[in-house]
């Protein structure tokens, strides 16, 4: 078998339990679709790739011309992903891709036969209608328990959904579903489920110095301090082992990882590689927060903290660091354990409890198992230990169920109106949906329809959000009543609104005497290619029209604020600021200046958002930023980037309701560039070299060299301004290269 011979090539002589069972039932039969539940690190992905070497080479090793899509849920572990195929798989012929960025882009990908992508991304590339997508005949979808997230589910169903129109093959991949027969018969595959694992993973509690494992003998641990996680932490690392710490939240992951310090178990030439990747933690931003420094002091100590207030530059060298051994321990958030190749020694659980809107609730049992999961690296550990930490004896109950129980089932998240309207105009725009039958199928196609039973209700909640897509001429319907043995055509009236006898109101696509076609219209169709929430769309012509009525009023610096303020309101920009008390009255006053008269909560928190984000472009440095709106840089650079993203849909907005001649769009342009950047104009040009942020781009301006010619011009004014390390970077990035002399004369 080629797949197999091309698994040898790659140095895998032997293939795995689960691995074997996956092809003696049937994994290289290409009409057959697969939903395989098998514990982390014991092979799921080598399952996948046997899977897309046998569409993309036929059995002489050559390209059949088919492409295979690898579909994960997170932007870092495709890029992991992409550098791993292209140097398993480049040698025979075999093109990856990587597809992750920017929503509004039609790639030509048609040359790649192996696309890594996010589900985000492949449904607007849908959107995009890439001809290339006919070719695909295999997809491969790691953590497909993901359709049960509340945030991205929804789209993945679509996607499922769209793909078993297509007839392609579908592998999808799991360590934990609780119901996977009910998801498995939706996607009528063949399910398989295995325990093994190649490292043995021990699960059990740890309280008071005693851990007590659920199928092992206990084991006393030595107290050599007086907090009871260092002896675990001790425990592992003078076994040559490391671990991980899962906290219910980025100040507790802070907290906990500053309470360690494993100085005195490193060898010198660890402290002296520690203190390097120390150094490099306070560099990456133009000045090192408060929670940059504290990274860098626990890093010299041997421990690290992750969570999405740090940068990703941040979270790829403490991973980095961890991956080399160097790092021994990392305390983080849950969010680490999804997919992210991190395996250790010891998986720690802190909390099976953290706040929520609701107060204290329980962390989901699928969390924190694929949080043990993460323990036993092949070939690095003997064994793996998962453990909940316990606080007291009073939840020793609890965590033996976690350990012992199944997990929870996973349901449709598809039944949300943001999720539908979302999808529902992206199948009318794109022509996948032209009318009311379309739609219908299409909706008893989904694994929503196939959960819910009451086919009915699922289309009466499809009929509002249609309604509500038309009221907005997003899309234009035309309906077609069957009355006995006539067919009579309903007109509009001046408004769009469907003329009807008086006792009908509207269509009803759950009733099958009728018949409604759908087009989508130009607007329509481009807030679909922008992927965003039609109802985001909705707020933002109303807000550039109210915008309109008051430009006259306004100066330039209050036209970009209300600009922040309006894509502050939509949907894609939440979660906002938190108002606290002693702020609601200052900023309310604020808002009257703009003759802004809606002071719901929603809006007050929007308004200050559009304060952070003028902050942001105006220079102040994001030390300030933190200090003045408790937003951490990670954080801070997560909702820059949804800002760039809805001004730039904002400005599309713009010219399709013929605002594109006026100040407003003019202010939309410009702003563009400059909350990408965070800086003023003036510092754009500087901006692009990689290297220079917005604090060095400054200190450049004012020194007299303003563009990458001047920067070329003068490397003695660079390293003056910013020393050997930094001046080495940036002219590195321009391409010149100084030696150590050269460099040591500069000092």
């Amino acid at each position: 078998m080629h797949v197999l011979d091309i698994l040898k090539e790659n140095k895998i002589s032997e293939l795995r339990p689960p691995q074997k069972k996956v092809i003696d039932e049937g994994l290289f039969d290409k009409t057959k679709n697969f939903l395989i539940c098998i514990p982390t690190a014991s092979g799921k992905t080598l399952i996948g790739e046997m899977a897309l070497l046998n569409h993309i080479l036929d059995e002489n090793k050559n390209l059949t011309g088919k492409k295979g899509l690898f579909i994960v849920p997170l932007k870092a572990l495709a890029n992991e992903k992409f550098d791993e195929f292209k140097e398993k798989y480049e040698k025979y012929g075999i093109k990856v891709g990587l597809s992750i960025g920017d929503f509004d882009t039609k790639e030509n990908l048609s040359k790649f036969h192996i696309i890594i992508t996010t589900s985000e991304k492949l449904d607007s590339l849908m959107r995009h209608e890439v001809e290339w997508i006919n070719d695909v005949s295999l997809a491969v979808i790691d953590e497909i328990h993901l359709i049960g997230d509340n945030d991205r589910g929804g789209t993945l169903e679509v996607i499922l959904t769209k793909l078993k129109n297509l007839n392609a093959q579908i592998v999808g991949l799991s360590a934990t579903i609780g119901n996977p027969e009910e998801l498995s018969d939706w996607l009528n595959a063949k399910l398989i489920v295995d325990e093994w694992r190649p490292v043995e993973l021990k699960k059990g509690i740890y309280f008071e110095n005693e851990l007590e494992f659920v199928k092992s003998p206990a084991k006393k641990i030595k107290q050599v301090s007086k907090n009871n996680i260092t002896d675990l932490i001790v425990d592992s690392v003078e076994e040559k082992g490391s671990c991980l710490i899962f906290c219910n939240s980025k100040r507790n992951a802070v907290g906990e990882a500053k309470k360690h310090n494993l100085t005195k178990y490193l060898t010198r030439t660890e402290q002296h590689e520690l203190n390097k990747l120390s150094e490099e933690i306070l560099s990456i931003l133009d000045t090192p927060t408060e929670t940059c420094k504290a990274l860098s002091e626990c890093i010299k100590k041997g421990i690290a903290f992750h969570h999405a207030g740090l940068t990703y530059q941040h979270r790829k060298i403490v991973e980095d660091g961890f991956r080399n051994r160097l790092i021994k321990v990392i305390c983080c958030t849950p969010t680490l354990s999804a997919g992210l190749n991190l395996p250790c020694r010891r998986a720690i659980v802190r909390d099976i409890k953290r706040y929520s809107q609701n107060g204290l609730v329980d962390i989901p049992r699928m969390e924190i198992q694929q949080c043990i999961g993460r323990a036993g690296r092949p070939g690095l550990d003997p064994y793996g230990e998962g453990i909940i930490y316990i606080k007291n004896e009073r939840d020793s109950e609890k965590a033996y169920e976690i350990l012992t129980g199944s997990v929870e089932n996973i349901y449709s998240k598809l039944a949300n109106q943001k999720v539908l309207r979302i999808h529902i105009l992206g199948l009318i725009s794109t022509g996948e949906i032209n009318d009311g039958q379309n739609l219908v199928n299409f909706m008893k196609n989904t694994f929503y329809a196939y959960q819910f039973g009451n086919i009915g209700a699922v289309l009466l909640n499809v009929s509002e959000v249609v309604g509500f897509l038309e009221k907005n001429k997003f899309l234009e319907t035309s309906v077609l009543k069957k009355t006995e043995n006539t067919v009579r055509e309903l007109s509009f009236d001046s408004s769009n609104n469907l003329v009807l006898d008086s006792k009908e109101t509207s269509f009803d696509l759950a009733n099958p005497d009728s018949k409604v076609e759908f087009r989508s219209t130009k607007l329509g169709k481009r807030i679909s290619e922008l992927y965003i929430d039609p109802m985001s769309s909705e707020i933002i012509i109303e807000e550039l029209y109210e915008l309109k009525k008051k430009c006259a009023q306004l100066d330039r610096s209050k036209i970009d604020q209300y600009l922040f303020y309006l894509i502050s309101k939509t949907n894609e920009m939440r979660p906002l600021l938190r108002v606290r008390p002693n702020e609601e009255l200052d900023l309310i006053l604020e808002m009257d200046k703009f003759g802004i008269k809606d002071y719901s909560a929603e809006n007050v928190e929007a308004f200050k958002n559009s304060k952070m984000f003028c902050d942001w472009v105006s220079e102040i440095p994001e030390e300030i930023i933190l200090e003045k709106y408790g937003v951490e840089p990670g954080i801070l650079r997560y909702k820059v980037e949804q800002a760039k993203w809805m001004i730039y849909s904002t400005k599309e907005i713009a010219k399709l309701i013929n605002l594109d001649s006026s100040e407003i769009y003019k202010a939309l342009m410009e702003m563009e560039l400059r909350i990408e950047y965070g800086a003023k104009e003036e510092l754009i040009e500087l901006l692009k070299v990689k290297n220079i942020g917005r604090a060095r781009s400054r200190k450049l301006h004012n020194a007299g060299i303003r563009s990458k010619n001047e920067i070329n011009n003068n490397p003695e004014k660079i390293f003056e301004l910013f020393g050997e390390k930094i001046g080495k970077k940036i002219l590195g990035e321009l391409g010149m290269k100084y030696g150590q002399q050269t460099l040591l004369n500069f000092n």
